[in-house]
């Protein structure tokens, strides 16, 4: 795999990763987390450029960034790949087909928003968008969850999203309490 990538530019990495966020972001809806399950199919299955357990990490880490998490991952994944020139190049794929999008969107449809089929479709996008979230979640908890303690802190952070309060304090809390766990886990089998 390091042979591979060393033997390419950063000119053939800015191209490759600028069209392939672009190919991701044009061909999903949803939002940030639906492009994670097609991010980690490009780049871990099909390119093999990271592992599995980077691209968790990534994406734990792109969440605890401000902004919006697919924007994130791919400026993660493109510094990984290429230093600054691959984060600026995967950054400008993802966002660039959703401003498209937009203003396309806008001049199209700006007389066409109460129209039944258009309701319609939109209705057929949120539900697959569901679907391609709930896929992220459920791809992640079996990487990023690997025992009871994890289990926990997810149902707490769960738990206070869904009371409403900040998703910063489900992510300060797991930090902290993961820190607290594991830290008092590694110290009783040092112990033995």
């Amino acid at each position: 795999m390091d042979n591979e990538i060393e033997n390419i530019s950063k000119t053939e990495y800015f191209v490759s990763l600028l069209w392939t966020f672009f190919k991701i972001g044009f061909f999903t809806f949803g939002g940030g987390l639906a492009m994670i399950p097609f991010i980690e199919d490009e780049f871990v299955s099909k390119k093999k450029w990271l592992t599995s357990d980077e691209m968790t990490d990534m994406v734990s880490l792109a969440q605890t960034f401000p902004g919006v998490v697919a924007v994130n991952v791919s400026i993660l994944v493109g510094h990984r790949m290429a230093g600054i020139i691959g984060a600026v190049a995967a950054a400008i794929g993802t966002v660039l087909p959703a401003l498209l999008s937009i203003v396309l969107i806008v001049k199209v449809l700006s007389g066409y928003e109460d129209n039944q089929y258009v309701k319609m479709i939109f209705v057929g996008i949120k539900a697959a968008s569901a679907a391609l979230i709930l896929d992220t979640v459920i791809r992640m908890s079996r990487k990023a969850i690997k025992d009871k303690i994890g289990w926990i802190i997810a149902s707490i952070a769960l738990l206070i999203v869904m009371l409403n309060y900040s998703a910063v304090w489900s992510v300060i809390m797991g930090a902290f309490v993961g820190f607290i766990c594991y830290r008092s886990k590694c110290d009783r089998q040092e112990g033995k």
